[in-house]
């Protein structure tokens, strides 16, 4: 797929932009909703003017070329259950930057409309227009809009530290939701890397500081002849700053239910057998350790997948302000439900 942003150098969409003052776009898919949106009546930058109409139907036909001249045989072969919605954004500004700033938007809105109206497949296609292509598991509905509207308020408040990670999250979700259709590791890994960012855990911390020089040196005084065994052991104890650990921690920072973080620092690191690990499922995606065409494989990774899915995207509520979807999580619970 033709990035985003690659269409910056196309020079016949970039005056077609500038000359309107909007980018159009499409909205399709198995989509029912009536109405007519108007994204400006958030007035906020984030997301502004951004205008969705009405819906026409989507038909696919097969045409068959005769002999004789200027005949066409057409038969109808499928009435799609998909509607087509127009839409347009404002440029903020009408140069280069603007383009950039109003694309930027739009992706932002598919991810929120993404997380609004309850784990769509949602991808974006530059085109002329654009066209966005939404297939939904359930109905999307005008109260799914506003829904979207409220939680891009919710976002728009957040200091500019915690608004990069939450869109960065917000993007992994939303491939999560839209790998699903072609492969249920990359969704799941994808899954995963939006719980990693919501946590802000990163593979090369360590604990540092004055309290672990100390501990080291203890460790290492009572060690007659040092052996690589000695120091791997050390750097496990005092200086890794594990990924369960990092979790854990944050977790604890942003105040969730203390039961909903044990919970969840259980099912990825602790749960017995541990290939029901998530983080361990995660690994032998990454490391090539379990396929997609192993029956095995894959009913484990679409089962956990399903809780890992359900733990994002109440956390994703839970840090732009909703808590409900997480402290009425009982991660534990649903682990037997789904299994």
């Amino acid at each position: 797929m033709v990035g985003m942003f690659n269409y910056l150098s196309d020079k016949s969409f970039v005056e077609s932009a500038l000359a309107r003052g909007n980018i159009p776009f499409i909205v399709r898919g198995s989509l029912e909703c009536e109405e007519h949106f108007d994204f400006k009546l958030a007035r906020m930058e984030v997301l502004n003017g951004i205008r969705v109409s009405g819906p026409t139907f989507h038909l696919r036909v097969i045409g068959e070329h005769t002999e004789q001249e200027n005949a066409i045989s057409v038969f109808v072969s499928e009435l799609y259950r998909e509607k087509v919605f127009a839409g347009e954004i404002e440029l903020p500004e009408k140069n280069i930057e603007g383009i950039s700033k109003a694309l930027s938007a739009l992706e932002l809105w598919a991810d929120f409309l993404c997380l609004a109206a309850g784990n769509p497949k949602i991808k974006i296609e530059v085109q002329l227009p654009l066209n966005i292509i939404v297939t939904a598991r359930s109905r999307l509905k005008p109260a799914s809009l506003d829904r979207e509207l409220d939680l891009v308020v919710s976002y728009a408040r957040l200091e500019a530290s915690e608004k990069k990670k939450v869109a960065g999250a917000l993007w992994w979700f939303r491939k999560a939701c839209a790998a699903v259709d072609y492969s249920l590791f990359d969704s799941y890994t994808a899954n995963w890397n939006c719980l990693e960012i919501l946590c802000g855990v990163s593979g090369s911390k360590l604990n540092t500081g004055p309290e672990v020089d100390e501990a080291v040196q203890n460790y290492l005084r009572g060690v007659k002849k040092i052996a690589a065994g000695n120091i791997l052991e050390c750097y496990n104890k005092f200086v890794n700053y594990s990924i369960a650990r990092q979790m854990k921690d944050a977790l604890d920072s942003m105040k969730i239910g203390q039961e909903q973080g044990k919970q969840l620092v259980y099912q990825c690191f602790e749960i017995v057998p541990q290939e029901d690990r998530l983080y361990l499922i995660r690994n032998d995606i990454n490391h090539g350790n379990i396929r997609e065409n192993s029956p095995q494989d894959l009913e484990r990774v679409y089962l956990r997948g399903l809780l890992l899915s359900r733990v994002v995207w109440a956390l994703l509520y839970y840090k732009l302000g909703y808590p409900g979807p997480m402290e009425s999580l009982d991660i534990n619970e649903s682990a037997k439900r789904i299994s």
